[in-house]
Order: structure tokens, then sequence, then C-alpha cells
């Protein structure tokens, strides 16, 4: 036979393991939604001198961090070969995102390093005070427009 204390201390490991399982189904929760990954959609018009194709490429970088410079890693980059298209990011898991844009003014950049000295470059919102973060997802969609004002230091 069990006695009323018994029943009331497996009633309360019940409801603590209850009540922990309900937190854990929370946080699990909670982390899902902020690592829900997006898109992030970056249209780039560059309005300098000199034609954009094959060879003078616009090069867009997503970086983790509004630190971009020496030594930050970008955690993606693409190409383009027309002035005015859009590099679209797929499945960004980062809760946000700074955007960096150079022109290939020279030619034969290959990416995987930073632009060379000299190149054209934009920071997303730089044109505006400061360097402005993207979240990924429905917002994501963004334009940048730069000129040679602005150079790789």
């Amino acid at each position: 036979m069990t006695n009323p204390g018994q029943i009331g201390s497996r009633l309360g490991v019940l409801i603590l393991t209850v009540a922990a399982l309900a937190h854990a189904s929370v946080t699990a929760s909670s982390l899902y939604e902020t690592s829900v990954a997006g898109d992030v959609d970056v249209t780039v018009k560059y309005t300098g001198k000199g034609e954009v194709d094959a060879s003078h490429r616009l090069w867009v970088w997503l970086f983790d961090t509004p630190d971009i410079g020496p030594g930050a890693i970008p955690i993606h980059e693409m190409s383009l070969s027309k002035n005015g298209d859009v590099a679209s990011f797929k499945a960004i898991s980062a809760a946000q995102v700074w955007i960096a844009v150079a022109y290939d003014e020279k030619g034969g950049f290959a990416g995987s390093a930073p632009p060379p000295m000299g190149s054209p470059v934009m920071l997303y919102g730089a044109e505006t005070g400061a360097p402005a973060a993207v979240t990924p997802g429905e917002k994501g969609a963004v334009t940048v427009t730069f000129n040679e004002m602005l150079r790789m230091q």
C-alpha cells in the first residue's frame, strides 16, 4: 500500500519532469525560430566608369559581423557579370548580415580574397552613414548602388 507521502513525492517528480520537458520544448522551439535560414537578395548597381562584364565583375560578400576590415572573413561570396543583377544567397542562417560590394575595375579578380587595392567598394547602408544590417528572409532584399568614390585601401 502506498502512503500519502509517497504519492505526493511521486506527483512532485512527475510535475518537475513535465515542467522540464515543457521548458526544453519551448527552448528548442525558440532556438529553432532564431536559427531558421532565410534568403538574402542583393541587387548591385555600379554607376561609375567602366563596363560590368565577365572580366570586370561585381563582387558581393556577406559577413556575420559589422566589423568588416582586415582579417574579417565573409560567410558567403558571389560575383555578377551584369550590372543591376541580383546576387541571391540562399538559406542564410545568420540572424543578421552585413554586405560589402566591389567592382573589379582592372579585371581578373578571382575572389576568395579582399578586392585589389584601389577597387571601387561600398558597404550596404554606408551611403547614409554607417553599414546597415540585413535580416535574411522576408526583409532580406536590398539594393546597393555605388561608384568609384570609395576605394579599397
